[in-house]
């Protein structure tokens, strides 16, 4: 455990051991806002207010820190993680976001539950990929978590189960044959030229941690996307409070435009909406005008409104009750088995 040289003074990064694969050894990061006299919990923390853990988008790290501050401030225990091969976790010589199931994340997100603690089940705040990480969990993990707030989570493809239907079978089949081996070219830059301060946006993060057009992408990272999207349309309904915060419209095109800077330049917010409405029955969406795809690095207007929803929808009356078991973060997800390959310990460690 050590001050995270990221996020800075006031924040520590745990790191979590996950075995290894056959790029080499695993790791997670686990970060916490510590309180000032580096007793546990976070500063101002209020034990009747559920912790918070956040978890970021695909090619993307943990950096939010006035957000972080904000939860904090309002007496939350802020937590933030960086998955395995993401930001503080990528070692050399892995593959950036390479993945083949979805459930491989059950390691470190059930190491950091223990750690935040059992009897205290957090709000899962995910963004993107992230987003459909975490409802995974949650429904295959029922008594968990507490609640998830959703950032434009990806939790169906463009144009919705149709064309992740047609996508399935091919792209599994490349994944078998290049693994992780990229698939697509590297993306546009839309969404840094949008936020980034060396393109004129507002925010600052390292470029080399979340890249202006992303990492390659994996195939078997899109693959297991598109599984994971697949499992979870076909799940049954989540029986915990959910917010979905996402912009009211997208905007495509191979050239940037002004009308980028307030909208989604990466996911079709139709069809994330319409999969959101199935997540289950306290399902809250909010379609924040003016917001990016991380509804948090919009303009000060639009990012103040998602941050009120946020705010608003943390005050229900739903989120009080913990309802964490004693077991229920020791258990990890099935995954299929590597050829070759011992699986690791899904239990993590600290």
């Amino acid at each position: 455990m050590s001050t995270d040289p990221i996020l800075g003074e006031g924040y520590v990064a745990h790191r979590l051991e996950l075995g290894e694969d056959e790029e080499g050894p695993l790791i997670a990061t686990l970060l916490h806002r510590e309180s000032a006299d580096g007793t546990p919990g976070s500063v101002g923390a209020d034990d009747e207010k559920p912790p918070i853990l956040l978890m970021h988008g695909w090619s993307d790290y943990i950096f939010h820190r006035d957000l972080m501050e904000h939860l904090g401030q309002r007496g939350h225990d802020v937590w933030g993680l960086d998955l395995r091969k993401y930001g503080r976790s990528l070692l050399p010589g892995q593959t950036a976001t390479a993945v083949d199931h979805l459930n491989r994340y059950d390691q470190e997100i059930g190491a950091s539950l223990r750690i935040i603690g059992r009897e205290r089940p957090p709000i899962l705040l995910a963004h993107s990929t992230g987003g459909l990480i975490a409802a995974l969990w949650a429904q295959r993990h029922p008594g968990t978590v507490r609640g998830l707030a959703l950032n434009s989570p990806w939790l169906e493809m463009h144009l919705g189960p149709v064309s992740r239907s047609l996508a399935e079978a091919p792209v599994r089949l490349l994944a078998d044959r290049l693994r992780e081996r990229p698939i697509l070219p590297v993306g546009s830059d839309h969404f840094a030229r949008s936020t980034h301060r060396d393109y004129g946006g507002s925010y600052d993060y390292d470029l080399s941690l979340k890249p202006p057009g992303g990492h390659r992408l994996p195939a078997s990272t899109l693959a297991a996307i598109i599984e994971g999207q697949s499992r979870l349309a076909a799940a049954g309904p989540l029986s915990i409070p959910v917010l979905v915060l996402h912009s009211a419209r997208s905007r495509f095109g191979s050239r940037f435009s002004e009308e980028m800077r307030r909208a989604d330049s990466v996911l079709d917010v139709k069809s994330l909406a319409v999969a959101a409405a199935g997540l289950g029955h306290q399902v809250r969406i909010e379609a924040v005008e003016g917001a990016r795809h991380d509804v948090f690095l919009s303009d000060a207007d639009a990012r103040s409104r998602a941050v009120a929803f946020l705010d608003d929808w943390l005050e229900s009356p739903a989120l009080g009750a913990p309802t964490m078991t004693a077991s229920a973060a020791e258990h990890g997800g099935s995954v299929p088995e590597r050829p070759g390959k011992e699986e690791p310990d899904d239990r993590g460690s600290a």
